[in-house]
């Protein structure tokens, strides 16, 4: 049985442990102190207490906690005490302290009921725990400004799985892809992309994976839900958990020019960040500084390590491998050995369960129980080395994104200087880093500019109220000016009060330059649209959409009042099949041509000849036609006109030949006959027969007339008429012979003059009238109106016609009209509606004729059964009205020579008969060269050449010109069976003297001869 100790080896002890107690109490930097459980005044305190309330331990001592005003909240003191009655124990977190200058923080209070010096006291253990509540402020903070960064910009940030499952996504995300937040979340990124694209977007992921590293930007296709394919670009970087190991990827996704913060990295961020800020007690050791083996350990070292005190306890930390790296211990003794103590070295520790923890360390050497002992004191702060780190993570990645969005990010101060940017914004001010940071903004912006941002910030300092976004400009030093959008925020202390201001900063210059540009292209549009000549509309679902001015002119109507009316509503009643059914065929892709005609009719129910262009394009998401319709009625009256001409010219030249082969044939019938006139007289007894021989030679000339007015034969004698007093006359003329038919004469007192061969227009007059008399065979009105008119081209255009001056001659019956099938032909050679024998259809042909030879046009409207208006429009004239000489009727002789030109051998032979009978002396040739040398020879005694214009070998016209190179002054008499047209209005041009047209009688050659030779006399 062992001694029994002494007195003083008991002392001895004790004295050890109380020393050991007091440099515990001395090292630890925990605050400690001991209370009278009775009344609260502190009976001891140690220096750490003392360090962190500021007081001297005399101005403690003998005093409470009361009396200190330690706690800020006394409530809290009051339920320390209530945990120790009940309990003998308190466990107190976030105890707020008052120390001795005011200042307040936090602590974690351990208190034990323990009895000192015989008396029932109070062991407090205070932990201050303001540092890591700051730690967590920073970190709320920093949460805080980078979730509201993340909500300011445009880009889309997602986190995905393993497998390209979205897990997270910010609402940008909705925006640019297109679906719900709650349908992308556990959408798989093979639904949204386009199938060209998924194996490159797994490459892209797959490659991220194997090395480790982010991708570059890759650019590809999404298809969204609402079917529209838009073009992104994304980045991918690995996901790693806490302890590093890899569950997936997160990125950033940009739609063009809007980048969008990865929201989801917040969340997930700020879980972790809340994950780590929860504290844990310090270890404390006491350990051989010999052998290491631990001699005491306390419950905060067990609860950290998982060992129980009696595994602990006569054991090295090498034998429980604490040490991650076992050289931390010597290094530790190192520095204890140079120093004499050590404060707040990190060392990791491995836990019984591998876990590996973060501890400050503080050490100092100790003597206990007559051994060199170490007293160690181990804070763990892997909780607080998790949060520096994330938070060195969550500022690295906020940089990061600040970095490379393409909107800017500035922060200013209360004075407006540049406190910290990114580089998008440092771009937009066109300045180096350096030379930005504290500068002005005001010194980029106009005044005007300046003081308005000036104005925001003050309401944004005086209401906390976040600003609309500004628009203005940057003025860059190189003087380039950039339009720039802004939002503004307030910059808050981490106490709440306002410092300064932040926002982000939009560079919108190419766009709005774009709209600028736009703007431009779309009034240059409208312009284009607005006074197009072609009508422009669009055509959906049968109906007129967005009408332009001139469709609307085209049809009547006012844009308002097409707008929504069905267009088949407009198409003639017979095209509706072509016009308005082809269209909708072309939709649903049948074949028609591009551009087609056909009629339509206007709001006061004209008939308008219109050409349509169509293409197919979509309006408002539906299909629809662009149209573009064209006015094309006068080109269809010119086009009218012009068939009508040609047909005209090709029947003309047709009947000219006739009318001229059938003159000759006359000429010998009336030479003859005029020879037998002039050699018998009335008391013979083929006078009434000879007579009646050249009645029927006139009428065969005046048919030749009539077929040459069809063929536009030409003006015989044309001078300024009053076309009232010409009408008027042959009116009244013809009222004598048909006393069923009324007339009507509304003339025009100041009728301008025309031009006209008088006895043309007095035929074209005379074949209306008829025409009318055989539309009215039972009587009626006839109508004869006079007027000026001003032609404008467009009127003119179609006809083929001058614009100007024109009088207008009206003849209107009211006879049974005209049939509509009849008046395409109604001007026709040949073409009648009387029964055969009956007309000769030459009527009216001859009058288009003779009107068209005269420049102007005959124009017909009629209705079946309403009767019918011819109108003339003749061109005007300034000069005034010559009167009229009644004809000669005497046949008057001469004595000249004559030499007479023709080739055909009947045509010589009367004609010499007539000139001698006149009493000339004639001289014959058969052709144009024998004339040419005959008038060579006799040129000195011949004094007249009467010249036959269409001749075989030399022409009339080559026979004229020799003969005037012979002699100048030559007389010639133009002879043909044409009229006055084409090569016989050139020989008249050049200087022929006279024109008479076969067949012609002994008077009517006796007074031409006459009015050339007479000239000199």
């Amino acid at each position: 049985m062992p001694d029994k100790p002494t007195y003083e080896a008991l002392e001895a002890r004790l004295q050890s442990y109380d020393d050991l107690l007091h440099r515990l109490l001395d090292i630890t930097p925990l605050s400690v102190a001991i209370l009278d459980q009775e009344d609260g005044r502190y009976l001891m305190v140690n220096p750490p207490f003392c360090r962190n309330t500021g007081y001297r331990p005399e101005e403690i001592i003998g005093r409470s906690a009361e009396n200190l005003h330690l706690y800020v909240d006394l409530a809290e003191r009051r339920s320390l005490i209530e945990q120790l009655r009940r309990n003998g124990r308190a466990e107190l977190d976030n105890v707020q302290f008052r120390a001795k200058d005011g200042t307040t923080f936090y602590n974690h209070l351990s208190a034990r009921s323990v009895s000192f010096n015989d008396r029932p006291c109070v062991l407090v253990v205070t932990t201050v725990t303001e540092s890591l509540r700051r730690a967590h402020s920073a970190l709320e903070e920093t949460e805080n400004r980078f979730r509201s960064i993340l909500q300011s910009i445009t880009e889309a940030y997602y986190e995905a799985d393993l497998h390209g499952t979205i897990t997270f996504c910010n609402a940008a995300a909705e925006r640019i892809i297109g679906y719900p937040r709650e349908e992308l979340l556990g959408l798989n990124y093979r639904a949204y992309v386009t199938a060209d694209t998924v194996d490159r977007i797994y490459r892209v992921f797959n490659e991220v994976y194997r090395t480790g590293g982010p991708s570059r930007m890759v650019e590809y296709a999404i298809a969204r839900k609402d079917g529209r394919i838009v073009r992104v670009e994304t980045s991918a970087s690995l996901k790693r958990d806490p302890s590093g190991r890899v569950v997936g990827f997160y990125g950033v996704v940009r739609d063009r020019t809007d980048q969008i913060e990865a929201q989801e990295a917040l969340r997930q961020s700020e879980e972790s960040y809340r994950s780590l800020l929860a504290l844990a007690p310090d270890a404390i050791t006491l350990s051989r500084m010999t052998d290491g083996r631990y001699l005491q350990v306390n419950d905060a070292f067990c609860r950290d390590t998982q060992y129980k005190r009696e595994e602990v306890i006569g054991r090295t930390p090498s034998d429980l491998n604490l040490y991650v790296d076992p050289q931390d211990r010597n290094r530790l003794l190192t520095r204890l050995r140079r120093e004499g103590r050590v404060d707040g070295m990190e060392i990791d520790f491995r836990m019984r369960d591998g876990a590996i923890v973060t501890d400050l360390v503080s050490a100092q050497p100790l003597p206990f129980q007559g051994e060199d002992c170490l007293l160690v004191i181990a804070k763990n702060i892997t909780a607080l080395k998790m949060i520096q780190e994330s938070l060195r993570l969550s500022e690295e990645k906020y940089r990061n994104v600040l970095e490379t969005m393409e909107e800017g990010y500035y922060e200013i101060d209360l004075k407006g200087r540049y406190t910290f940017f990114n580089e998008a914004s440092r771009q937009m001010h066109g300045c180096p880093a350096d030379r930005l940071m504290g500068r002005h903004y005001r010194e980029y912006l106009a005044r005007d500019a300046a003081q308005a941002v000036k104005a925001v910030f003050q309401e944004i300092y005086r209401t906390g109220v976040p600003a609309t976004i500004l628009d203005h400009t940057i003025h860059r030093p190189d003087g380039e000016a950039r339009m720039v959008e802004m939002s503004a925020y307030p910059l808050r202390a981490p106490e709440g009060t306002i410092v300064g201001f932040w926002g982000i900063s939009r560079d919108r210059t190419e766009r709005k330059q774009a709209e600028m540009a736009l703007e431009e292209s779309e009034a240059r549009l409208r312009l284009i649209f607005n006074n197009a000549n072609e009508g422009i509309y669009i055509l959906q679902q049968g109906r007129i959409k967005f009408p332009n001015p001139r469709i609307a002119a085209i049809a009547g109507y006012t844009p308002d009042e097409l707008e929504g009316r069905f267009f088949v509503d407009l198409v003639h009643p017979e095209d509706r099949e072509k016009g308005y059914s082809d269209p909708l065929r072309q939709l649903e892709g049948a074949h028609r041509p591009g551009v087609f005609a056909f009629r339509m009719r206007n709001k006061a129910g004209e008939t308008l000849w219109v050409e349509l262009s169509t293409v197919g394009i979509t309006w408002e998401g539906e299909p629809a036609t662009l149209n573009f319709l064209r006015d094309i009625t006068p080109q269809k009256k010119m086009e009218a006109q012009l068939l009508q001409a040609k047909k005209m010219e090709a029947v003309g030249t047709l009947a000219g030949g006739i009318a001229h082969d059938f003159n000759n044939l006359l000429m010998g019938i009336q030479g003859n006959a005029s020879l037998m006139v002039m050699d018998s007289g009335p008391d013979n007894p083929q006078w009434e027969h000879l007579k009646s021989i050249e009645a029927y030679v006139k009428a065969g000339a005046d048919l030749t007339k009539q077929l040459l007015g069809a063929a536009r034969g030409g003006k015989y004698e044309v001078r300024p008429t009053d076309l009232n007093q010409l009408a008027a006359a042959g009116a009244d003329l013809f009222g004598r012979t048909r006393k069923e038919i009324t007339l009507h004469k509304r003339l025009h007192p100041d009728l301008w003059s025309v031009e006209v061969d008088q006895g043309q227009i007095e035929q074209v007059l005379l074949n209306l009238f008829v025409n009318a008399a055989h539309a009215m065979p039972g009587g009626g009105d006839l109508y004869l109106e006079s007027s000026n008119q001003s032609l404008d081209e467009d009127y003119a255009r179609p006809y083929g016609i001058t614009p100007g001056r024109y009088v207008k001659l009206s003849v209107t019956d009211t006879g049974v009209g005209i049939d509509p099938r009849d008046l395409k032909r109604i001007f026709d050679p040949f073409f009648s509606t009387r029964r055969l024998g009956r007309g000769t259809g030459l009527g009216l042909a001859s009058a288009y004729g003779i009107v068209a030879n005269h420049g102007g046009i005959i124009t017909v409207y009629s209705e079946t059964g309403a009767g019918s208006t011819f109108n003339i429009y003749l061109p005007a004239s300034n000069k005034a009205v010559s009167a009229r000489k009644d004809p000669q009727t005497e046949i008057v002789t001469g004595q000249e020579t004559v030499l007479l030109v023709d080739d055909e051998k009947g045509i010589r032979e009367i004609g010499l008969l007539l000139l001698e009978k006149l009493g000339y002396k004639v001289i014959l040739a058969a052709g144009g060269q024998e004339a040419v040398d005959l008038f060579a020879r006799h040129k000195d005694t011949i004094d007249l050449v009467m010249l036959d214009m269409i001749m075989p070998g030399m022409s009339g016209g080559e026979t004229f010109a020799a003969l005037q190179q012979i002699d100048p002054q030559v007389k010639v008499l133009l002879s043909s069976g044409y009229s006055i047209n084409g090569q016989a209005k050139s020989i008249m041009d050049q200087g022929c003297k006279g024109f008479i047209q076969k067949p012609f009688g002994m008077q009517e050659l006796s007074i031409k001869l006459r009015g050339i030779l007479d000239v000199d006399a």
